[in-house]
């Protein structure tokens, strides 16, 4: 069954009506008829299963039938924070970290990533990239849609990343480090209602001065094992552990 969002809040006597874009998803791609039923999340993460009463294509109205019980979010909050990748890698990695369960993804400029995002560019790709956001957590069943939020310096991150639970950068040069401490330790720590963020950086990774000024932030420096992975597959690598951790240890 097919899920949307609705920034409403819920009152199940009521008529909602879905978004153009949802409605032409819904009757066009979908092909749903009156008395079909879609999952819908309003606000407060409240998933319902609900009626459609109306299918026009630009306006598909429905009625709250039965709520769904339980959650699909991990107990732990994780904040991705990555530079821009070149072509469509980021988009594939927003998708990707979404299904996974991530609840932030932060985006910054860091010395050396190509891709860098210019500043009369920031809305519009923010805005695509959320559109991508909200595609992931309705074909992914979550509660939530992530947040995206873009910071101009490695030093606006810092800022931002100041009350998180736990912090890590992801460094290269921490796979030769066998014991991998620090990876070990937010893995086998009680991951159920904190936040984590972790840092990654681009195609060319991240400088050795970026990494200090993330110790300085009080960052964890971690190695994702022994094989060196691409800028789009180690936060992938990452969450998945995380995310493993959190919901089944």
């Amino acid at each position: 069954m097919q899920q949307y969002f609705l920034n409403e809040e819920l009152n199940v006597d009521s008529t909602y009506e879905l978004s153009k874009d949802d409605s032409n998803h819904i009757v066009r791609i979908m092909r749903k008829k009156i008395n079909d039923k879609v999952y819908v999340v309003f606000n407060n993460e409240i998933k319902y299963i609900c009626n459609i009463i109306d299918n026009n294509v630009d306006k598909v109205l429905i009625t709250p039938y039965e709520q769904v019980d339980g959650s699909n979010e991990l107990p732990i909050k994780i904040t991705v924070a990555i530079p821009p990748l070149k072509n469509d890698k980021i988009e594939y990695l927003i998708q990707k970290i979404t299904e996974l369960g991530v609840s932030n993804i932060v985006l910054f400029n860091s010395e050396r990533n190509i891709a860098k995002i210019k500043k009369d560019k920031v809305d519009s790709k923010l805005n695509r990239w959320n559109k991508i956001i909200k595609e992931a957590a309705e074909q992914s069943k979550r509660n939530i849609i992530p947040d995206i939020t873009y910071v101009d310096s490695l030093g606006d991150l810092i800022k931002f990343s100041e009350n998180y639970d736990y912090k890590v950068v992801a460094y290269e040069k921490e796979s030769v480090n066998e014991d991998n401490i620090n990876l070990k330790k937010l893995l086998t720590s009680d991951l159920n209602n904190k936040d984590v963020i972790a840092v990654f950086g681009s195609e060319g990774g991240l400088s050795e001065q970026e990494i200090d000024s993330l110790i300085d932030g009080k960052f964890d420096v971690i190695g994702l094992g022994k094989r060196i992975l691409r800028a789009e597959t180690a936060p992938l690598y990452f969450v998945s552990c995380v995310a493993y951790f959190s919901e089944f240890k």
